[in-house]
């Protein structure tokens, strides 16, 4: 096992690639710390898959876009705990809207969440691991779109590049004490969320052919890659973000008109 007798805190871990990326963790020898929001059910069920595993977890209730809430949360899982090694930012949010169309209250709650989230979150971490001398790693699930913009989607695209210059900047601050970051940006990742996104023939066979492996991603391998990011291999890795999107940043795809 490759993390074994390490602790780590996924925000975002109760669905999707959250979900998947605590359970890799766990088959590993990770004990975890699930953060979720607002839905304690899947919070919940995670955790007795990951006690059914041999490992540790506790769900951790927590809106990320809020310091007290990430101070509340970071406390919990170190009392539960005695450490965080592996901090994974993975919670985040995505309205589609217009550019002329996003208020006020969208750009915020984005940029809150995914942005301010990530920053505070590894902040609040990161000054715990270096008081007690943890070379810990720090892993920052982005997406491509933090790469290449989208229509539709400036405040996400925005949020997601400001995820990625974090990663490089921690990367630099952080080296001196021992502690990696390093960064995930998954393109197209099926997740039980987008049942009806990846069920719409239209959607699937446009994007499906400009997918060099093509298909879409799983969710599982999302989660082995934050694997590799937080244990020894790779050990030599810090400040980048690696895509996992079956090639489909190295083609120009063209916008799905409805």
């Amino acid at each position: 096992m490759r993390l074994k007798e390490k602790v780590a805190l996924v925000t975002g871990g109760s669905r999707g690639i959250g979900r998947a990326v605590a359970l890799e963790l766990a088959k590993e020898g990770a004990d975890i710390g699930v953060n979720y929001a607002k839905n304690k059910a899947a919070a919940d069920e995670i955790v007795s898959k990951i006690h059914l595993l041999g490992r540790n977890a506790i769900p951790i209730q927590a809106d990320v876009g809020k310091i007290t809430d990430i101070e509340r949360m970071v406390e919990q899982i170190w009392e539960e705990f005695g450490r965080i090694d592996i901090l994974v930012n993975n919670a985040g949010i995505a309205y589609i809207e217009p550019f002329f169309k996003v208020s006020e209250e969208t750009w915020d709650r984005t940029l809150d969440v995914n942005l301010k989230g990530t920053f505070f979150t590894s902040q609040i971490v990161a000054n715990k691991m270096i008081k007690k001398q943890i070379e810990g790693r720090i892993i920052n699930v982005s997406a491509t779109n933090g790469q290449v913009a989208e229509v539709d989607t400036v405040h996400y695209n925005a949020s997601k590049g400001g995820m990625d210059m974090v990663t490089c900047s921690l990367a630099i601050e952080l080296a001196p004490f021992g502690i990696r970051v390093n960064g995930i940006a998954p393109g197209i990742i099926k997740t039980e969320i987008d049942v009806d996104f990846f069920a719409d023939s239209k959607f699937k066979e446009h994007y499906q052919q400009h997918i060099p492996m093509r298909r879409f991603g799983e969710v599982e391998e999302v989660g082995k890659t934050a694997v590799f990011l937080a244990s020894d291999d790779s050990s030599y890795i810090t400040g980048h973000t690696i895509v996992i999107d079956g090639g489909l940043l190295c083609e120009q795809v063209p916008k799905l008109q409805n």
